[in-house]
């Protein structure tokens, strides 16, 4: 009977997706009782559902000396049911100021982005439980309507992706009931009994004494997150109208803050206003903190109209350029060349070139960044072709209106007597050259 109550509810939740022949359906797996009943009940909804793509993924980030031993339990679980699956190492630079577990998290949810359709729905093991937690852990920091409608069911990702959480109104005993049932094979991580460890401490500790005292706790606990979302999603719709003229574009950084407009609102609707713009770039659990919303508003509206301003959140930052607020978050990927083009860092995009004549090149192409040339030719005069009037690297990165936090380490292209910067184009040491020997085409 738990068996199918769950697989009904799982059911339920995929169907209210709507979704189209072919679309990609990705579990994501950590190898627990949760995550393996997720990849069963999607292995049941296979059978009667062949017309869409099924893929499963698990990143393995070596927190624990027994996880590579996971993996190949994992592996054999996916590969038991017939499913394609990717099993994956994942490791990053850590950062300081950003603890491994949100390095992790991050990292994480930026590959499996890169692993999948822009279309794709992925599914998550969070159920109840986990919502209850989530919840109290958000209370505990003194979180808004947003911070406290926790984890939503169906949550927007990046491009057209969708994070799913099928199992988010099951509780624990009943996946680990339907695991039991269904002789599923799962992992147990030992630092989950660490009550050193928030959450933990709340799941051993604090919700059993609340649900033994009033049985209907948790119940209570998802309705009020449930308000909470209504009530944030109210005031989401309420801003999209009112700020409408606040949104600035930047072909390399997206969507900006204006601050002339901002600085015309009351302060509540500022912090509103920040916090709602910064939503589309980060999640509620990396959203800033009162005391760094306070930092961001001071900085931007009362600084110099010249200053420059970086307000860090995690290993990300807001910083204030072209009287605007910008979300920019450093990335660790080098810029790589190849025979036709090169992948540049963040946020440059792919940059392929081919000859004017479309022939064979017959100059040597190199990449660098702009650190060390802004040494080399700091008192060279360059220019644009066909036109007069040479500066200095520096100044042309200025007046291209390159940000300033970039401006230290824009990649270069060097053909020849010839440099090529993303937003300023190519330049070169001699107002009479007015021909780049490559023609130069971005994607970002």
């Amino acid at each position: 009977m738990i068996t199918e109550t769950l697989y009904s509810k799982f059911q339920r939740s995929i169907q209210r997706l709507n979704l189209t022949p072919g679309q990609q359906l990705v579990v994501a797996l950590g190898g627990g009782a949760d995550s393996q009943t997720v990849l069963d009940c999607l292995n049941r909804f296979r059978q009667n559902n062949p017309q869409y793509r099924y893929f499963a993924i698990h990143l393995d980030h070596h927190f624990h000396p027994d996880s590579p031993a996971w993996a190949k339990t994992i592996k054999q679980s996916v590969e038991a049911y017939g499913i394609a699956g990717h099993f994956e190492d994942l490791t990053f630079a850590p950062q300081s100021r950003v603890s491994k577990e949100a390095m992790g998290r991050e990292r994480r949810y930026q590959r499996l982005a890169e692993l999948t359709d822009d279309n794709a729905v992925i599914l998550l093991g969070q159920h109840r439980n986990d919502q209850i937690e989530t919840f109290l852990l958000q209370l505990k920091r003194g979180s808004g309507p947003r911070g406290l409608a926790s984890m939503a069911e169906v949550q927007p990702f990046v491009g057209q992706r969708k994070l799913v959480r099928p199992l988010l109104e099951v509780s624990k005993n009943e996946i680990l009931a339907y695991a039991h049932a269904n002789q599923l094979i799962w992992i147990e991580d030992d630092t989950n009994y660490d009550t050193q460890i928030e959450r933990n401490y709340l799941r051993h500790e604090v919700v059993p004494q609340l649900e033994q005292r009033w049985p209907q706790f948790g119940h209570s606990v998802l309705r009020s997150a449930s308000l909470c979302a209504e009530q944030d999603a109210l005031l989401d719709e309420l801003l999209a109208g009112r700020l409408k003229q606040a949104w600035v574009r930047h072909a390399w950084l997206g969507t900006g803050l204006d601050l002339t407009e901002l600085s015309g609102c009351s302060e509540p609707l500022q912090r509103a206003a920040i916090r709602y713009w910064l939503s589309y770039y980060t999640e509620c659990s990396r959203m800033p903190t009162q005391a760094q919303l306070k930092e961001i508003r001071q900085q931007a509206l009362y600084a110099a109209i010249d200053a420059n301003v970086e307000v860090c959140l995690g290993s990300a930052s807001v910083y204030t350029f072209d009287n605007a607020l910008w979300w920019f978050q450093h990335s660790a990927q080098a810029s790589v060349l190849s025979a036709s083009g090169a992948s540049l860092a963040e946020p440059w995009g792919c940059v392929r070139w081919q000859t004017r004549e479309n022939g064979k090149i017959d100059k040597p192409i190199e990449l660098t960044d702009v650190a060390q040339l802004l040494t080399s030719l700091k008192s060279t005069k360059l220019y644009q072709p066909k036109r007069q009037g040479g500066k200095p690297l520096r100044a042309w990165l200025k007046q291209s209106r390159v940000p300033w936090w970039l401006r230290d380490t824009l990649p270069v292209l060097i053909c020849a007597e010839w440099l090529w910067l993303p937003m300023c184009g190519w330049l070169t040491d001699s107002a009479t050259k007015d021909n780049p020997p490559l023609t130069i085409t971005v994607d970002h």
